[in-house]
């Protein structure tokens, strides 16, 4: 009964040791000197930060997971693990920070996600560092006075939006219409014959007078 018991405790002992050491595991292509380890719980659920290799060992993407899901800083990396673009996620959906790198390390492009879409104002940048453009957003949509700029810091174009429509366009295209209404308008006023008694519109023909009957001779 003793030996039974004292195997029992033995077993107890080590398996949680193997299902903990069962629940790690190496990344695919990670290079010999990687000692990180890619964790999943009890239940198989990933946990924690994953890396991802490509077949030459290169790491090319770096993932925090909390429940299986998307939770915290994902990271991409260009060729020979450079850094390419970090995004915020919480619960899987982007929300928070995103940045995006020119391969030499400077920032091409940063901004922040709301609910997953794109809010408030994004600005990308030329390699040398100077702003290229100032585009803002609301919930996905531009909104506001998109900015573009020159190497020299000169601003060259401006274009103001509300709620994803391009304010000056639509103006534009109501103008036109508009005016195309009010010449049909015209043209319609000057084929109509005056009414008796009112004087014909500027610029057109007056109708002839209305011929008078002759009698009929008894």
């Amino acid at each position: 009964m003793m030996k039974y018991l004292i195997k029992l405790i033995i077993i107890l002992l080590v398996f949680p040791v193997m299902v903990y050491a069962q629940s790690e595991q190496k990344p695919k292509y990670a290079p010999g000197k990687e000692k990180h380890r890619n964790k999943t719980d009890e239940i198989g659920q990933k946990q924690g930060v994953w890396k991802y290799y490509n077949s030459g060992g290169e790491l090319i993407h770096e993932i925090e997971y909390v429940n299986d899901v998307r939770h915290g800083v994902s990271k991409r990396f260009y060729p020979y693990s450079k850094i390419m673009e970090e995004t915020e996620y919480q619960n899987g959906v982007k929300e928070g920070t995103y940045v995006r790198y020119f391969y030499s390390g400077s920032v091409k492009q940063e901004g922040e996600y709301l609910e997953g879409k794109k809010h408030g104002t994004w600005t990308k940048y030329f390699e040398s560092g100077e702003v290229q453009a100032e585009t803002p957003y609301k919930l996905g949509n531009r909104d506001g006075v998109w900015k573009i700029y020159n190497r020299k810091g000169v601003q060259i174009s401006t274009v103001t939006y509300k709620d994803g429509v391009d304010v000056a366009a639509v103006a534009a295209s109501k103008a036109e219409e508009d005016k195309k209404k009010e010449a049909a308008k015209k043209k319609d006023g000057a084929k109509a014959p005056a009414a008796p008694g009112t004087t014909p519109a500027p610029g057109t023909t007056p109708p002839p007078p209305a011929a008078t009957p002759t009698p009929n001779p008894k």
